[in-house]
């Protein structure tokens, strides 16, 4: 029995195939995984009672949205909860709130940042 050789476009498209589906596992990596980090970032460094605030628990003053986005964060609007995203298209949300902040990694909206603030709530 002989193999038909694949054409041209047929090596395209699976080569296309091939690279999209890449992406669509490199963008859930990037958005989704820690790489491990959890313990430095939130053990050592206590990171989530920084971005918190002294007011829900935390040290300081906290992280507002505002500011986090003027650090280069950005926000997955797709994975913010519907009344959440219907509040702030009403200019209900006050973005130099720290606590809305922590609405929106309660949300997992902040790309690249998965919050763990379960270690908020026992202290």
């Amino acid at each position: 029995m002989s193999k038909k050789a694949a054409s041209g476009k047929d090596f395209e498209a699976a080569v296309a195939e091939q690279a999209k589906r890449y992406m669509e596992e490199g963008r859930e990596t990037f958005r989704f995984d820690t790489f491990g980090s959890e313990d430095f970032w939130g053990g050592k460094l206590k990171l989530h009672e920084a971005i918190a605030g002294e007011k829900a628990g935390g040290v300081g003053p906290g992280l507002s949205p505002e500011k986090a986005l003027e650090l280069g964060l950005k926000v997955d609007v797709n994975a913010i909860p519907k009344e959440v995203a219907e509040a702030l298209n009403k200019g209900e949300v006050d973005l130099k709130d720290p606590a809305s902040t922590l609405v929106l990694l309660k949300s997992n909206a902040v790309v690249g940042v998965t919050g763990f603030l379960a270690r908020m709530a026992r202290r």
